[in-house]
């Protein structure tokens, strides 16, 4: 029976990674066309956020600042590690499209986030809207995934445009560092950062995206 099983997770699991393959070019980032697309990180008014909306409040006390200072509530994410970025976005997709112990649908949000830090990088993917809401599934004990809770925590957000290569990223991060420097705050580690995605990750379009890092409080 044992054996049986594993032979119908292993089934399951090779389903749900053929599903995600066929499907992460057109689904992923498929809500963010442009910029009146279902993401976050747009300067609006909280109450037009929604359930497919990460939770944070801004609190910038300067609204010249080049950065945006957000609270951030608390919400789960879908996180892996990864090498090649198509490999981590099917990842992802795979779980998100089933591919977990209860079976559960999550629909693919925006931004897609990769954290950057010291021995590593991680992708990940919010757990939001009614199906979140209902119950978190755990991945499969073999899958690459792992569901963590998020939030809690006061991040800086500076906006730019284009592709974030090693370079663009760098710029950014040492900017954001001394803009915070220049108002008295520290980061907590000021060499990890993260990145936010939004817009189809596959298209040629100029993508806007977000470098955070966090704030000591």
């Amino acid at each position: 029976m044992l054996v049986h099983a594993r032979c119908a997770r292993a089934s399951r699991s090779a389903r749900a990674r053929r599903r995600a393959c066929a499907r992460a070019r057109r689904r992923v980032g498929a809500s963010g066309d442009d910029d009146e697309g279902r993401g976050v990180g747009r300067r609006e008014d909280d109450a037009k956020r929604g359930e497919y909306d990460v939770p944070y409040d801004v609190v910038n006390a300067k609204s010249d600042d080049p950065y945006e200072l957000r609270v951030y509530g608390a919400y789960y994410v879908a996180a892996t590690t990864y090498e090649n970025r198509e490999r981590g976005l099917t990842t992802l997709l795979e779980y998100l499209e089933g591919g977990n112990v209860e079976g559960a649908m999550y629909p693919p949000t925006q931004p897609l986030t990769t954290r950057y830090f010291e021995g590593g990088k991680t992708m990940e993917l919010a757990l939001l809207g009614r199906r979140a809401k209902e119950s978190i599934a755990a991945p499969y004990e073999d899958s690459d995934v792992k569901v963590v809770a998020g939030g809690g925590e006061l991040l800086a957000a500076m906006t730019f445009e284009g592709n974030a290569t090693p370079d663009v990223a760098e710029f950014y991060r040492s900017k954001l560092v001394s803009a915070l420097q220049a108002n008295g705050l520290k980061c907590v580690d000021d060499q990890a950062f993260r990145i936010n995605t939004f817009g189809p990750l596959y298209s040629l379009k100029t993508r806007r995206n977000e470098l955070l890092m966090q704030v000591a409080m």
